[in-house]
């Protein structure tokens, strides 16, 4: 019986250390979208110092985009706080309650939902941003065209 049970502590440790593992990966996006997401301010003062006829369509695309950022890097710090919270109750399950740990499971499936959801979010942003750069190759072109 005691032999059953020392072979079971190696699994309950890697099932809590699991949601950390994953922390890098989502760090990584953080730190790309939060560098995305400071560039739009920078247009945002493009536009207003620089305004052209199309400035009302790309600030509209520039905020749609915004907001999709936002909601990206919200869940996306939502996923570390759930990953780490999975990881710290599992430590504690495990050192208290070696067979229940199901609750690190709950909480890295929520925490990897939160991903999804980001990864939907930025893959949103992305249509948005081809279409503000197809809004910015058809005023290059109708620009071109009046200065011939």
């Amino acid at each position: 019986m005691m032999l059953l049970a020392q072979s079971d502590r190696p699994f309950a440790t890697e099932v809590w250390l699991t949601p950390l593992i994953l922390l890098p990966g989502v760090a990584l996006l953080i730190v790309s979208t939060s560098a995305r997401f400071g560039q739009l301010h920078a247009d945002f003062h493009q536009i207003i110092e620089h305004p052209n006829a199309h400035a009302k369509i790309i600030s509209r695309n520039l905020l749609r985009r915004s907001e999709l950022f936002r909601d990206a890097l919200a869940s996306l710090y939502v996923s570390v706080g759930l990953f780490s919270m999975g990881s710290l109750v599992g430590a504690f399950v495990d050192f208290f309650w070696p067979t229940s740990v199901w609750f690190v499971g709950a909480f890295t499936i929520a925490g990897i939902g939160c991903v999804v959801f980001a990864a939907a979010q930025l893959f949103r942003e992305s249509l948005i941003c081809l279409a503000v750069i197809k809004e910015h190759s058809d005023a290059v072109s109708n620009n071109s065209k009046h200065d011939v």
